[in-house]
């Protein structure tokens, strides 16, 4: 209940005098180039570094450790997003040759997307496998009801990631207004 009254108070951010955020003013740095240069001067020092390649050997990543940079840039009134999302990559590769030096190998992004798209993948057999059962007998003594209770039973359950069921795509159903088309493309207005 206390983690609950710290918090800020619906409108607060309304009461404010305009302009008192870093983000509500001018950026400092508006070229691209200049962002970059920013970012290089920062990250260049080996202390910076040092630091850096920790991450990177916790398990971090480009993508996230780039867009993290960005977004506090932004949120500082350094530059504007805009400016931060064209600098990333360029300051993304330097980082990754930076990291190289160190012989860190500094991944682009922690998700294996064929990893993901099996998971998925999985998970939607499962979910319409146990679609299935839900429209069959379950007291029956039907070899295929049972089939798909061994998969059921089979499927370790992995409470971390919830992958959504996609339904299947049931057809649309054609406008039948004053402005609607026909199947052959005959517009219904003008006709009497």
């Amino acid at each position: 209940m206390s983690q609950l009254m710290q918090g800020p108070i619906p409108g607060q951010s309304l009461t404010d005098l305009p302009k008192n955020s870093p983000w509500e003013k001018p950026s400092e740095l508006n070229e691209v180039s200049d962002v970059v240069r920013h970012y290089v001067d920062r990250l260049a020092d080996d202390e910076v570094m040092d630091d850096l390649s920790v991450v990177f050997e916790l398990g971090g990543d480009l993508k996230t450790i780039t867009e993290t940079l960005m977004m506090t840039g932004s949120m500082n009134g350094v530059h504007t997003v805009e400016t931060g999302m064209l600098a990333g990559p360029i300051i993304a590769s330097f980082i990754h040759a930076a990291m190289k030096s160190y012989g860190i190998d500094a991944p682009e992004t922690n998700v294996d997307p064929e990893q993901r798209s099996e998971k998925r993948e999985y998970a939607r057999v499962i979910a319409l496998v146990n679609k299935a059962l839900e429209d069959e007998d379950q007291g029956s003594d039907d070899p295929g009801v049972a089939l798909l209770q061994d998969i059921v039973a089979a499927n370790p359950q992995e409470e971390e990631e919830a992958m959504p069921v996609e339904a299947p795509l049931e057809e649309e159903e054609q406008p039948q207004g004053l402005g609607s088309r026909r199947s052959n493309g005959e517009s219904l207005e003008g006709e009497d």
